[in-house]
């Protein structure tokens, strides 16, 4: 729910990896912010890039981008092999279902995108 918040909050087209990760810090004692602490990456300037990348994303146009609650969402194909590798995660530790630690180990698995820099 917050990543689309996001998507509406920067008037963007489709949800992409930036909009779930930004999503996943910015719970306030959940496991994302946790793991950062244990490995003393500060979250705050974390949040900041990617907002920055977020901000700086091309937006859509009209009303049914970031406005309308009941626009069609799509998500982008990088987001959707994120969720496919997070998926894969979930499967190998044995778990039913995909968690916020599997698509944590997913985005940090990507390669040369904003989000894995």
């Amino acid at each position: 729910m917050r990543a689309y918040e996001l998507l509406q909050h920067y008037k963007h087209v489709q949800v992409d990896t930036e909009h779930v990760f930004l999503a996943l810090v910015q719970q306030k004692d959940r496991a994302v912010p946790q793991i950062f602490e244990m490995l003393s990456v500060p979250i705050e300037p974390l949040a900041q890039k990617l907002e920055s990348i977020l901000e700086s994303a091309p937006r859509g146009a009209g009303s049914a981008y970031g406005a309308a609650p009941t626009a069609q969402v799509f998500i982008t194909p990088r987001l959707k092999r994120v969720m496919d590798v997070a998926q894969e995660e979930a499967r190998k530790l044995n778990d039913e279902f995909i968690s916020t630690e599997h698509i944590l180990l997913a985005i940090a698995s990507e390669r040369n995108t904003p989000s894995a820099n």
